[in-house]
C-alpha cells in the first residue's frame, strides 16, 4: 500500500472528516476507500445514495450497515442482486422490522437466517 491511498483510507474513515472531504472521495478508485465513505456515520445521506449504486457490492454492503442509511435506500439494498449486500442489511438489527420481515424470506438461507436473527434481536432489545 502506498502513502497517499493509506492517507484517503484513514481520513475516509475517520468521524471527523468534513462532509466536504467526504464527497471528494466518493468517487476514489481504491475500494477499501471508498467502504471506508460508506461506513462513516458522518457521510452525508447524498454520499450514501451514491455509494448505494456502487459497483463494488462490498461498498454497497457498507451503506447497508452505516446508522444513518435512510429506509428507501435500506429498501432498495435489501433488493439488491448481490447476497452480501442483501446480507449487510439483514446484519443491521437497526434496519426497520418491515425489511427484515422480507428478509426472512430471502432465496438466500444464510440471508433469510440472519434478517430472522436480527428481529429476534430488535424484539428482545432493552430501549
Amino acid at each position: 500500500m502506498n502513502d497517499k491511498y493509506n492517507v484517503h483510507y484513514l481520513i475516509a474513515g475517520n468521524p471527523h472528516t468534513p462532509a466536504r472531504v467526504l464527497k471528494k472521495l466518493v468517487d476514489w478508485p481504491a475500494v477499501p476507500v471508498r467502504r471506508q465513505v460508506a461506513s462513516n456515520p458522518h457521510t452525508p445521506e447524498s454520499v450514501l445514495a451514491v455509494l448505494a449504486h456502487d459497483s463494488c457490492a462490498d461498498v454497497r454492503k457498507h451503506v447497508a450497515l452505516n446508522p444513518v442509511t435512510n429506509y428507501d435506500m435500506l429498501e432498495m439494498l435489501a433488493a439488491d442482486e448481490n447476497a452480501t449486500v442483501r446480507l449487510g442489511v439483514a446484519e443491521n438489527f437497526e434496519v426497520p422490522a418491515q425489511i427484515l420481515r422480507a428478509l426472512r424470506e430471502d432465496e438466500n438461507p444464510y440471508v433469510a437466517c440472519r434478517a430472522a436473527e436480527s428481529l429476534m434481536i430488535q424484539r428482545f432489545k432493552v430501549r
